[in-house]
């Protein structure tokens, strides 16, 4: 809710304006070397550490881990600093030049927050193997405030680089907090008499690559769907994150602390019992189901009035309003199958099988383009609305039918 209140501040603030439009362009890359490269190795650590579960192991992993990830981060942050003109221009070339320099400058900026986010990724596995989730739950609520606050005080002086600074703070303070709770879990472990020999950092790196290149095909799905949003009239970037923002409340509320909360159990239950594993993903599935078709019916039929009464005030406009729920009302059928694939990933995940996600993103991807491509020029907004929905259902019914199949044959 704090994350909504947000992107409410946000919408009152800069409307759909074209600097708005290019901090959530470049957002896009940030997500993928911060916070993705993090989810990544929060995956993996609880995939390979869930089954222990205690503070001595993870104290004994984690060392290692976030040394190969200082490595990693040197890596991104000194690319990025070289060639993030090259990206924002060859990503986005419809930007004005004005766009281009404020893009080159944002991704520049939030390298410190890529750091912190990805670092977050690896310390938030760790507490959750150790059963600690309600760090990982603030940390939105953290990075929310900081924005809110950055952008109240500082949004006349700086205008959108406010809205930079509050993320990077926020990052800041989630990793300490994280980094902080996890010390006083694991310092006053006592040692094991005859511990094992910690793996080293490669090890853990070597499956989350698999991952990452899952995460790799994820982002290119959200850049697409940017750059294409960057054919249409200014603004159209704001407008299609405005939308999601009101279809991700579900999302942040329901599906990713249900999924989030039981992918350790469910790591154990198909390790030890496979029926047990899809009694627990029948369950999932369903009630998310159910909660995503009443959202969809709710929502599609009164876009417009949702629309106007969260967002239209400051400079969101009626006009931004009417454009906003053009879009809303199309891309809220992507939920269900937004939910349905968190509840087929974190199954794959469990059974050690990375190949299917990263399958199903490929095709969401082609999906995405091609049709994209071809609707745009032809119907502008909605058209770019419908290629996003039919990329989640590819995804959705790629990973759900080659799950079926591994189960079956188990």
């Amino acid at each position: 809710m704090l994350g909504f209140a947000r992107e409410l501040t946000v919408a009152s603030t800069f409307g759909l304006s074209p600097q708005l439009d290019v901090f959530v362009a470049v957002m896009t890359l940030q997500l993928f070397f911060g916070a993705q490269i993090g989810n990544a190795l929060e995956t993996v650590f609880i995939a390979r550490v869930a089954k222990e579960g205690r503070a001595m192991t993870v104290r004994r992993e984690v060392k290692p881990a976030l040394c190969g990830l200082l490595l990693v981060n040197l890596g991104v942050v000194l690319f990025l600093l070289a060639s993030g003109g090259l990206l924002v221009q060859g990503i986005f070339p419809r930007f004005d030049e004005t766009q281009a320099a404020l893009g080159v400058r944002t991704l520049h900026f939030l390298t410190l927050p890529i750091v912190f986010a990805s670092t977050a990724g690896l310390l938030r596995g760790a507490l959750s193997v150790l059963g600690f989730f309600a760090p990982g739950f603030v940390a939105g609520s953290i990075i929310s405030v900081c924005s809110i606050l950055s952008i109240t005080i500082w949004s006349e002086p700086l205008g959108i680089d406010a809205l930079t600074l509050g993320v990077a703070v926020g990052n800041l303070l989630v990793m300490l907090l994280f980094a902080l709770r996890l010390l006083r879990l694991t310092s006053s472990t006592p040692s094991d008499s005859t511990p094992s020999a910690p793996k080293g950092w490669f090890v853990l790196w070597g499956a989350a690559g698999t991952i990452l290149l899952g995460e790799l095909m994820y982002s290119a799905v959200g850049l697409t769907e940017r750059s294409l949003a960057s054919w249409l009239p200014s603004g159209s970037i704001a407008g299609f994150f405005y939308a999601g923002t009101i279809v991700s409340v579900p999302l942040s509320l329901l599906v990713m602390p249900l999924t989030t909360m039981t992918f350790p159990r469910m790591v154990k239950a198909f390790g030890e019992d496979k029926t047990a594993g899809r009694a627990m993903l029948r369950k999932q599935a369903m009630l998310l189901l159910g909660v995503s078709f009443t959202v969809v019916a709710l929502v599609s039929f009164f876009a417009e009035p949702i629309v106007e009464l969260v967002f239209m005030r400051g400079k969101f406009s009626l006009e931004h309003a009417l454009f906003t729920a053009s879009i809303l009302s199309i891309t809220v059928w992507a939920l269900p199958f937004m939910s349905l694939g968190r509840v087929f990933r974190n199954s794959c995940y469990a059974l050690s099988d990375y190949r299917t996600p990263m399958a199903g993103l490929m095709a969401q991807w082609l999906v995405l383009a091609a049709l994209g491509a071809a609707l745009v020029p032809l119907v502008g907004v909605q058209g770019l609305a419908i290629a996003i929905v039919a990329g989640e259902a590819v995804t959705s019914v790629i990973m759900g039918s080659r799950l079926a199949m591994q189960l079956r044959s188990a």
